[in-house]
């Protein structure tokens, strides 16, 4: 009797077609039934190679296609991801640079924008509002600033000049007087003053006089440092603050340049100084005699008056002389006339 791995065996081999089998088997009942040729029959079909090495061959072809295939299939996936991340990798570095030079050009084209702005202003195409004109107070408060600081009001502090504001300076130095009490301190200065010995009073004026020079040696040293041109630009705009402005309170004071050419005298000023010189009007009042000068002119003769235009038309240009090489510019044309108005009757 055959074992049940032979029966299986051979019904695998029988179920097996022929074309297949690379060796056809046939099984006869006497076979199958006798215990003597059980052994041989099993031994003669496991010796048969050929159909179990097909078998297998078979098997392990088909087991190993699909592990080739899946590898493959696997190589290729990984392949086409790579080639994916590649193309999107150079995809995004494209992206990236076009958009870099994208904003590149919009900044060169807001730069050129605003390089372009101030040209629309000079054009005036109404790039901003225009600024609102100034107030005539506001006006005012900067004209008087800058006369202010034309005007030169820096001259060096002056030092007491006479006996009596040597004395004064000396007895409030260092001292504190309310503005109540300086009347009072003022009136006691003024009594003890007078009963100073002469010693003291010599003292006193030899050190004003001392001061005088002081004062005059530091004011040309000041006036020095400022051009001819800045000084009569000072005077001009010191004349303008006490017309307009009435700054300073106190008296105007000019600046006293001697570098700066003085104006001609006129033909009836050379006139009126040679009848005050004559001593004819000595005894008279002021007023009084210069209307008689006065009259006097408008009736000179041609002849004398001529004397006088001369001399005033020779000082005349000397002083556009000195104008010129002084202030470098041509003098202003006289004011008024040489000739004065008629006197009233």
């Amino acid at each position: 009797m055959l074992s049940s791995i032979g029966r299986a065996a051979i019904k695998r081999v029988v179920s097996t077609s022929a074309t297949t089998a690379p060796r056809r088997i046939a099984v006869s009942w006497p076979i199958t039934h006798t215990s003597r040729y059980s052994r041989g029959f099993v031994q003669g079909f496991a010796t048969a190679g050929q159909p179990k090495a097909s078998i297998t061959t078979k098997a392990t072809t088909k087991a190993s296609k699909p592990k080739a295939t899946k590898a493959t299939e696997a190589t290729k996936v990984t392949k086409a991801t790579k080639a994916t991340k590649a193309t999107k990798g150079t995809t995004k570095a494209a992206a990236t640079k076009g958009r870099t030079k994208q904003k590149a050009t919009t900044t060169k084209a807001k730069t050129t924008k605003k390089k372009a702005a101030p040209k629309s202003k000079a054009k005036g195409k109404g790039a901003r509002k225009q600024k609102k004109p100034l107030s005539p107070a506001k006006k005012a408060i900067l004209e008087r600033r800058q006369l202010k600081k034309t005007a030169l009001f820096n001259e060096p502090k002056l030092l007491a000049d006479s006996p009596w504001t040597v004395y004064v300076a000396e007895q409030t130095k260092d001292k504190v007087t309310s503005a109540e009490d300086l009347r009072d301190r003022m009136l006691g200065l003024a009594q003890s003053y007078r009963s100073l010995p002469a010693s003291e009073h010599q003292r006193l004026t030899d050190t004003a006089a001392q001061n005088k020079l002081n004062n005059a040696a530091a004011y040309k040293a000041w006036v020095e440092t400022h051009t001819p041109d800045q000084t009569v630009a000072a005077n001009r705009a010191r004349q303008l603050l006490k017309r307009k402005y009435n700054y300073p309170v106190a008296n105007l004071k000019t600046i006293h340049d001697p570098r700066v050419p003085k104006r001609p005298i006129t033909p009836f000023s050379l006139f009126t100084k040679a009848r005050w010189a004559s001593g004819d009007f000595a005894t008279r009042p002021f007023a009084e005699a210069a209307r008689e000068i006065g009259k006097e002119w408008i009736k000179l003769p041609d002849v004398e008056r001529h004397a006088y235009d001369d001399l005033g038309k020779a000082a005349r240009d000397e002083y556009e002389k000195e104008v010129e090489a002084v202030l470098h510019r041509k003098p202003t044309p006289p004011r008024r006339s040489a000739t004065p108005p008629a006197p009233p009757a």
